[in-house]
C-alpha cells in the first residue's frame, strides 16, 4: 500500500515531467539544454556541429598561407589546419565547461585576419621571391626555407597572446559592460562589413585560376543553402516512440550546404582531371583546378601528429602587431556577446547574466592565449554557424556541444584527415571564400536593422566610416613610406594601424556615432540591447534554471562567500549567504544533544 510520502513523491515527478514536456514543446527542442543525451547520440550530433563548423575552419590556412609565404606548400597548411581544429575543440571544452556555459563552438575568428594582414605587410615581412629570369619569369615565392613562413607566424603568435591579455582582462574585470555603453548598431555594422570587404581579394585570385569551377562552387552553394534549403532527404531512423524503425527526413541541404558544395565540385573536378581537360603545365594558373595537382601532401603528412605549444618557435612580440591585433580582439569581443543572447534564446536557456557573459568574454582571452602559444595564425571566437544549427536540429544539449569538442581534437591529431582536404583545388576555395566573406559583410550590415537609416546622421556615419575604412589602407598599401615620424617603432605601430580595414573603420565609427547628437532610438541602442537580452517565449517555459550558469564542480561554492560579490565573473547570492550565516549561528547557540 502506497503511503503518503510516495503518493507525493510520484505527483512531484509527474509534474516535473509534464514541465519538461511543456519546455520541450514551448522550444520546439528534441533535447533541452541541461539534458544529456546517450553517448552514441551525443557523438553523432557533436560530429555534425564539427562538420558545421569545418567548411569555416577549412579556409583559414588558405588565407593566411599567402601573407605568412608559405602558400605553396601543401603540408605545412594541413598542419596548421590540424592545429586550429586541435585548439578548437580544447577552447570549446573549456568555455562550456568553465566559461559561459552555453551549447556554442570555438573556432577560428576572422576578424584577426585582416589585422594579420596588415602586421606582414610591413616591409621587412614581405614574401622573398626568386629573380626573374631565374627559370621563373613570373616570380614565384621562395618557401623552401621554413624559417621564412615560421618567423612570420611567430610575430603573429607573440601579438595575439599579448592581445589576448587585454580581452582576458576586460572579460574578467567586468569592463565589457561599460566598454557596450559606447558600442552600438552603428559602430558594429562598418566595423564587421569592412572584415569582409577588405578580403574580397584573397577569394578573387584563387578563384581567377579557373572562374568555371569556382563559379560552380559558388552556383552549389546557393542551391543547397538557398533554394533546397527546406528539401529533406529520407533517412531511415528508429525511435522507441514510433515502434521501431521508420523513414525520418533529414534536413541535409540546410546543415552542410558548404561541404556538399565542396564534394560535388571536388568530384566534378576529378572527372575533368582524369579527362584529361585540365592543363599539366604547372606553370598554368588553371593547373591548381586539378585534384592531382596536390595529391603529395597526403603521402609526406603523417597519421598522427599532436600539436603542441611552441611547435613553430618561441613567439615574438612588438608593438606594432599587438596594436593591430586589439582591432580584432574588439571585434571579436562585440560579435561573441551578441553570440551569447542568440545562442541563449536558440537553446531555450534564459539569457546569460553579466557574469556568464564577463567570464564567457574572459575564457574566449584564454582561448586566444592557447591559440596563440599553439600557433593556429588567429584567435577564437563563437561561431555562429553552429548557433544556427543549434536551431535547425533542435538539439541544444550542452553536453553534445562537449561531445563535439572531443571530435574536434581527434580529428586535428589524425594528419592524414587534414591533408586530404588541403588537396582541395584552388578554385573550389576561392568559390568557398567569396560566399564566406560575402556573409560576414552581410552580417555587418544586418545591424542597421536596429538604427534609423532614414537619418542622415546615421547615414554619414555609416557610409564614412566604410570608405574611409577602405579608402585609408588601400592609400597606406600604395604608399608603404608615407609614414615617417623618425621612430622605427611608432611608424610601424601607425602604418600597421592605419592599414587595418576594420581599425580604421571602428575608429571613425565610434568617434562619429558617440559625438555627433543624436537620440538613443535613432542611433538604435536600445533596440538593440532588448533585442541582445530578450527571449523567445515565456521564461517559464525555460529550460533550465539561471543557476545552470553558475560555476562548475565545486567552484560554485564560492558564490555564497562575500568575495564574490567583488568578483564580477562569479554569481552573488546575497540571500543565501544571510540565511546560511543564521543558520551557523543558530547551530553555535544552540545546545547540542550531550549537553542538555
Amino acid at each position: 500500500m502506497e503511503t503518503t510520502e510516495d503518493i507525493t513523491e510520484i505527483s512531484e515527478r509527474n509534474m516535473k515531467e509534464q514541465s519538461e514536456k511543456k519546455k520541450k514543446k514551448a522550444f520546439g527542442l528534441f533535447y533541452l539544454i541541461n539534458e544529456n543525451p546517450p553517448w552514441y547520440t551525443c557523438l553523432l550530433l557533436g560530429f555534425q556541429h564539427y562538420l558545421t563548423m569545418f567548411g569555416g575552419a577549412l579556409s583559414i590556412p588558405f588565407v593566411l598561407s599567402v601573407p605568412m609565404c608559405f602558400a605553396n606548400d601543401s603540408l605545412v597548411i594541413s598542419e596548421v589546419l590540424s592545429t586550429i581544429l586541435f585548439v578548437s575543440g580544447i577552447v570549446t571544452l573549456i568555455q562550456t565547461t568553465c566559461g559561459v556555459r552555453l551549447p556554442i563552438i570555438q573556432g577560428g575568428d576572422y576578424s584577426y585576419i585582416a589585422p594579420v594582414f596588415a602586421i606582414l605587410s610591413l616591409p621587412k615581412w614581405q614574401c622573398p621571391t626568386v629573380a626573374e629570369g631565374a627559370g621563373n619569369s613570373t616570380g614565384s615565392l621562395l618557401i623552401d626555407n621554413n624559417d621564412i613562413w615560421k618567423t612570420r607566424m611567430r610575430e603573429i603568435q607573440g601579438a595575439i597572446i599579448v592581445g589576448s591579455l587585454f580581452q582576458i582582462f576586460i572579460g574578467f574585470t567586468g569592463l565589457i559592460g561599460f566598454l557596450l555603453r559606447f558600442i552600438g548598431p552603428l559602430a558594429t555594422a562598418p566595423t564587421i562589413t569592412l572584415v569582409g570587404l577588405a578580403l574580397f581579394r584573397v577569394g578573387a585570385d584563387r578563384s581567377g585560376n579557373h572562374w568555371g569551377i569556382s563559379i560552380t562552387t559558388i552556383v552549389l552553394i546557393a542551391l543547397f543553402s538557398q533554394y533546397m534549403t527546406n528539401v529533406k532527404i529520407p533517412v531511415p531512423a528508429y525511435a522507441k516512440d514510433r515502434r521501431g524503425c521508420y523513414i525520418g527526413r533529414y534536413p541535409l541541404f540546410q546543415l552542410f550546404p558548404v561541404i556538399l558544395a565542396i564534394a560535388v565540385s571536388w568530384i566534378i573536378c576529378a572527372v575533368v582531371t582524369a579527362a584529361g581537360g585540365f592543363p599539366s603545365d604547372p606553370n598554368n594558373p588553371q593547373y591548381s583546378a586539378r585534384t592531382d595537382a596536390r595529391i603529395n601532401v597526403v603521402k609526406e603528412a603523417k597519421w598522427f601528429r599532436i600539436p603542441y605549444p611552441g611547435q613553430w618557435g618561441t613567439p615574438t612580440i612588438s608593438i606594432a602587431g599587438v596594436f593591430g591585433i586589439l582591432a580584432g580582439v574588439f571585434t571579436s569581443i562585440v560579435e561573441s556577446v551578441g553570440d551569447y543572447y542568440a545562442c541563449a534564446r536558440i537553446a531555450g536557456a534564459l539569457p546569460p547574466p553579466k557574469h556568464a557573459v564577463n567570464r564567457g568574454i574572459g575564457m574566449e582571452g584564454i582561448g586566444g592565449l592557447l591559440a596563440g602559444a599553439f600557433g593556429t595564425g588567429l584567435g577564437t571566437t563563437s561561431y555562429s554557424q553552429n548557433i544556427a544549427a543549434i536551431g535547425i536540429t533542435k538539439v541544444g544539449s550542452l553536453r553534445v556541444i562537449q561531445w563535439g569538442a572531443l571530435v574536434l581534437m581527434i580529428v586535428g591529431v589524425i594528419g592524414k584527415f587534414g591533408a586530404l582536404f588541403v588537396s582541395i583545388p584552388d578554385p573550389i576555395i576561392g568559390g568557398v571564400l567569396l560566399v564566406l566573406f560575402g556573409m560576414v559583410a552581410a552580417v555587418g550590415i544586418s545591424n542597421l536593422q536596429f538604427a534609423d537609416m532614414s537619418s542622415a546622421r546615421n547615414l554619414f556615419v555609416v557610409g564614412f566610416s566604410i570608405v574611409f575604412g577602405l579608402a585609408l589602407p588601400y592609400y597606406m598599401e600604395t604608399h608603404p613610406n608615407a609614414i615617417e615620424t623618425g621612430v622605427a617603432e611608432i611608424d610601424q605601430i601607425i602604418t600597421v594601424l592605419l592599414t587595418t580595414s576594420m581599425a580604421v573603420g571602428c575608429i571613425i565609427a565610434l568617434i562619429l556615432d558617440n559625438t555627433i547628437p543624436g537620440t538613443e532610438d535613432e542611433r538604435g541602442l536600445k533596440t538593440w540591447r532588448q533585442h541582445l537580452s530578450s527571449t523567445d517565449g515565456d521564461n517559464q517555459f525555460q529550460t533550465a534554471p539561471i543557476e545552470f550558469y553558475d560555476l562548475p564542480f565545486g567552484l560554485k561554492h564560492v558564490s555564497h562567500c562575500k568575495v564574490a560579490k567583488y568578483l564580477p565573473f562569479v554569481p552573488y547570492y546575497e540571500e543565501k549567504c544571510e540565511d546560511e550565516s543564521h543558520e551557523m549561528m543558530n547551530d553555535r547557540l544552540s545546545p547540542k544533544p550531550d549537553e542538555v
